[in-house]
């Protein structure tokens, strides 16, 4: 039993990095499928798993790495001790709102593994099991998995922490009052912009996505300036991290930056792991991220229709994209930029107080950002293709923003 702890460390360096060796993984997983290991390989992925946590990482995050490197099967084996850990340690009743958020989100991209996953100590061998493959080596592949889900995690390096961490959560997490609830003002008001996104998104006529999209972004930018307007800048300043997917994901990573930017909200890139972190006032933060996406989905759409993306071949394609994508990201960070400067200066002629609020957040924010990033530096950009980037441009000046 002693011999366990030290075949899978070194099983998980084998797995993973610069001291990757097929040979031993294979070697180590044979070696596990003969001894009784399922329960010391459970308690070494919550371990890893606590560690991860107490080093700045989140639910998602664990997922986005894992599932951008490696097979769907160590994604789901990922998913599934997530959820089990979180079950151990009682994460639902105890942990930050949105650390629940992403639990719920896991069990929304992974049902089936959801479904699955048991609160017992040996978590393994139940998982396993429920995989119906009961053979040798279908049992040598899953003991595979589980040394490159070990290995993956602790190569990670630790990152800024935005929250408070699993050893400092209460027995119970505190109610938040005047927030709760589906019939708030706050959540009807988020639950009407994004269901006007949605449909701007979905639908096939210009003009009905342009009308959509300009009463989502009039609603924005209201419930920003009257919150901000309620509290008297006293807002608490957080982080949110926003995964981002491939292809061109640094193309996409600047248009979230510049839809942050206009709304007040400062983001910084991590290129290694594909995911950007937010940081600016809650409802800053959230119409952010669901501009975002609904930008990201009319860019996308536009790039797939373009005449010249058509006709270009495949190894020219991707080049094109890319350029495409940063130019829609620049020019609808001009529109952008313009639309808020004029609806904050509507807001200032109706009330004094918004200019000196405005200000003291912008502090809040620069300070905060600068707590959590301080070795932040400026990257370069990319050398682009021309012709990507006038239709990039172009296509931005089609974009419905309001």
């Amino acid at each position: 039993m002693s011999e366990i702890p030290e075949l899978l460390r070194r099983g998980a360096d084998a797995s993973v990095g610069k001291t990757m060796s097929q040979r031993v993984a294979d070697d180590v997983a044979d070696r596990l499928v003969s001894m009784d290991a399922t329960e010391l390989g459970s308690r070494a992925l919550t371990n890893m798993i606590e560690t991860m946590y107490e080093n700045g990482w989140q639910p998602m995050d664990l997922v986005h790495v894992v599932r951008r490197q490696h097979t769907v099967a160590v994604a789901n084996l990922a998913a599934a001790v997530l959820l089990h850990q979180a079950d151990l340690t009682d994460a639902d009743a105890r942990a930050p709102q949105d650390w629940v958020d992403q639990m719920s989100t896991i069990c929304e991209q992974f049902p089936k593994v959801a479904a699955r996953v048991e609160a017992t100590p040996d978590f393994l061998t139940a998982y396993l099991t429920s995989s119906g493959k009961s053979d040798y080596i279908a049992a040598s592949d899953q003991w595979l998995d589980v040394l490159t889900l070990l290995g993956q995690w602790q190569t990670l390096p630790r990152w800024p922490q935005l929250g408070p961490k699993p050893s400092q959560w209460p027995r119970t997490r505190p109610t938040v009052t005047g927030v709760a609830g589906s019939d708030s003002p706050n959540t009807k008001m988020l639950s009407k912009i994004r269901g006007l996104l949605a449909k701007a998104d979905a639908t096939d006529f210009e003009e009905e996505a342009e009308t959509l999209t300009a009463k989502a972004q009039e609603l924005m930018t209201r419930y920003s300036i009257d919150t901000m307007l309620l509290t008297q800048g006293h807002i608490d300043i957080h982080g949110r991290r926003v995964h981002v997917d491939g292809p061109h994901a640094p193309a996409k990573a600047q248009l979230l930056h510049v839809v942050g930017t206009a709304n007040r909200v400062k983001a910084i890139w991590d290129p290694e792991f594909a995911v950007a972190t937010l940081v600016g006032a809650p409802v800053d933060v959230e119409q952010t991220e669901l501009l975002f996406t609904s930008l990201l989905v009319q860019a996308t759409r536009a790039l797939g229709h373009s005449p010249q993306a058509k006709k270009r071949k495949k190894a020219g394609s991707a080049a094109f994209g890319k350029a495409f994508l940063y130019a829609y990201a620049v020019r609808i960070g001009d529109r952008l930029t313009d639309a808020d400067a004029h609806a904050l200066e509507e807001v200032a002629v109706e009330s004094a107080d918004l200019l000196p609020v405005l200000a003291a957040q912008t502090v809040a924010v620069e300070a905060e950002f600068d707590r959590l990033f301080p070795t932040a530096k400026p990257m370069r950009g990319p050398r682009l293709d021309a012709e990507g980037w006038d239709s990039g441009q172009a296509a931005a000046d089609d974009a419905h923003i309001g």
